[in-house]
């Protein structure tokens, strides 16, 4: 998979995060036991964005494929429903969760110029 991701550090650091899923689970499941009415076969998972702070919740980006063809949108542009998740702990996501791998950075410096010089 290849992410063209630009993104701006909002906190003090900053990254991309790669989630592998359990080989018996899926972030299908999850939705179906979490999202009351959750169609897979209508709904594609996008992207998610999990918070966790004062409050946390989880944001679904999902592809309506029932609405995939139309003209109220860019065509450009990939049309997506923002489903929000209030009070979803992240101990109720990681039992789906096989492996996860992370950089985060202060952003003053771009990753790719790195070079690790104690090896």
């Amino acid at each position: 998979m290849q992410l063209d991701i630009r993104s701006s550090i909002k906190g003090d650091l900053g990254g991309i995060i790669s989630i592998s899923i359990k080989e018996n689970k899926s972030l299908i499941d999850f939705c179906i036991d979490k999202i009351p009415g959750y169609d897979p076969d209508r709904f594609e998972i996008m992207a998610l964005r999990y918070y966790s702070g004062v409050e946390s919740f989880m944001t679904l980006y999902v592809i309506d494929n029932y609405r995939l063809e139309g003209t109220n949108f860019t065509p450009e542009k990939v049309p997506v429903k923002k489903i929000k998740l209030t009070g979803v702990k992240l101990d109720e996501l990681l039992p789906y969760i096989d492996e996860f791998n992370f950089t985060i950075t202060t952003g003053n410096y771009p990753i790719e110029d790195m070079e690790v010089i104690n090896k």
